[in-house]
């Protein structure tokens, strides 16, 4: 729960723009690394002014990162009612959901719906060590991680399972940590339906590859080449 305080929550005055630089300077200079009187002074207002809306710079992170993490709660919450971790009935992975597509990859595209809604605040939660390990945060964040590596690796979490659900996690969540200030200038759209189609497809086949290995003897090569209809499709030869 955000401690959060003072009047002009949800505003669209000064708490919006404390709030805005705050997300800004936490991105490049981390959180231990942004003082009150940094924000303060890039405002032009008094330290009083911020507190009279934030009462601590603890509060000001809850208002940026408590609306993903109530968003990936919701979507954790709303992939469990039908998932296939408290039952025997399931010899297969990822077994259909109601409407016929496994669960794993409706989970796993939600997931990144939420990430890319609140995109702008996934670097910080993502990278940000003090973030990470904020006393009421941190934990947080790990019990989702855990919770969504069971849901993938269900119905038999297994150490490999388990191991190929954090890739896949790791699949769908880097390219929303790569940003302007990163060495790699990742140019994708993740507002374009394609651009969240390839990583849900790259996030998938990472969570099958055990099921799907062939033994040595079977083993062959995945063809690399494109076809013609691949091609149109992204538009990249």
């Amino acid at each position: 729960m955000s401690d959060h305080d003072g009047p002009g929550g949800g505003g669209g005055g000064l708490d919006s723009r404390i709030a805005g630089l705050a997300l800004e300077r936490f991105r490049i200079g981390g959180f231990v690394g942004t003082s009150v009187a940094d924000l303060a002074g890039v405002l032009g207002v008094s330290k009083a002014a911020i507190y009279y809306h934030y009462r601590s710079k603890n509060a000001l992170l809850h208002r940026l990162v408590d609306p993903l993490l109530d968003a990936i709660d919701a979507c954790i919450a709303a992939h469990s009612t039908h998932s296939n971790t408290d039952s025997d009935a399931h010899s297969a992975p990822n077994p259909p959901a109601p409407d016929g597509a496994p669960v794993a990859r409706h989970l796993l595209g939600d997931y990144l719906a939420v990430l890319t809604a609140h995109r702008e605040v996934v670097p910080l939660v993502a990278t940000d060590i003090a973030v990470l390990n904020h006393p009421t945060i941190g934990p947080r964040i790990r019990a989702q991680d855990q919770r969504l590596r069971t849901l993938l690796a269900a119905p038999d979490p297994s150490p490999g399972a388990t191991l190929r659900a954090e890739a896949a996690l790791g699949a769908i969540r880097r390219p929303l940590t790569l940003t302007s200030h990163t060495a790699l200038d990742l140019t994708v759209d993740l507002t374009d339906a394609a651009d969240r189609q390839t990583l849900v497809d790259a996030a998938v086949a990472t969570l099958n590859a055990g099921h799907a290995r062939r033994s040595s003897s079977d083993w062959k090569p995945v063809p690399t080449t494109r076809t013609a209809a691949d091609t149109e499709h992204t538009g990249h030869p």
